[in-house]
């Protein structure tokens, strides 16, 4: 049986909820403490402390979160503490969030607002 070793960044002390390249996942996902990575595509609705989308990933529905990265492709709504958009993501739809950090290159089209 082989064995499949958690991404680079996730510590070996944390569980995460890893959606791989090549899957696609509909339906909701509470990810409770832990992180959730995308690198896949996802459609639905995502609750997570902690949410990564990979540069290949996709997810088209609603996310609420604390901690978010995006460097996919984004479609719906965001709601979060913190978002970092890096500069190969797309993000469409609407956003609420309290802190935003948005590379160069990467696009947004859509209404972006504080929470608070």
């Amino acid at each position: 049986m082989k064995s499949t070793s958690l991404p680079k960044d996730v510590s070996k002390n944390e569980a995460a909820t890893h959606i791989l390249d090549g899957i696609l996942m509909q339906g909701s996902l509470d990810g409770g403490s832990n992180p959730v990575i995308v690198d896949g595509r996802f459609e639905g609705d995502i609750t997570a402390t902690e949410l990564t989308l990979r540069e290949h990933g996709s997810i088209d529905g609603k996310v609420k979160g604390g901690a978010v990265t995006i460097a996919g492709t984004f479609k719906g709504e965001l709601e979060c503490d913190s978002l970092t958009i890096a500069a190969t993501a797309l993000v469409e739809g609407n956003v609420r969030t309290n802190a935003l950090s948005i590379d160069m290159g990467a696009e947004v089209l859509g209404s972006i607002s504080r929470i608070s």
